[in-house]
């Protein structure tokens, strides 16, 4: 068996733990897992981005000279990785439904929807 890497095996907390929150909530399925897989993998880049990126001094924005020599000030890389890994990972926590409004959408196409009193009486008196 091969040696895990710190990162392998954070990712791999990450995944577990994300499999126990979608359990407690009643949303895990096991054909999810490869989506819960990639999740992880994200969550797992963005920490260590997120930890590179305090470690730098918080910097958001850096002066680039451009070809015609103008001196602008952009985004760094660090933080449009972050941006954009921010962003991704709320995406796959909606997917998975571990957002308020991505288990209500879960919820809200479940099969089985529960049938309000009156239209259970209705039903009722119908037969």
């Amino acid at each position: 068996m091969a040696v895990k890497t710190p990162e392998e095996k954070e990712m791999r907390k990450i995944e577990k733990q994300t499999i126990k929150d979608m359990q407690n909530i009643g949303t895990y399925r096991s054909e999810f897992n490869a989506t819960i897989r990639a999740y992880s993998e994200m969550r797992q880049q963005y920490n260590k981005l997120t930890s590179e990126f305090y470690a730098g001094g918080c910097k958001i924005t850096e002066e680039y000279t451009n070809k015609a020599g103008f001196t602008n000030i952009r985004k760094t890389a660090l933080y449009l990785a972050l941006e954009t890994l921010r962003k991704d990972i709320v995406n796959h926590e909606n997917i998975l439904g571990l957002t308020p409004a991505g288990l209500k959408k879960i919820k809200s196409e479940a099969p089985g929807k529960k049938v309000s009193k009156l239209g259970k009486a209705l039903s009722e008196l119908g037969q």
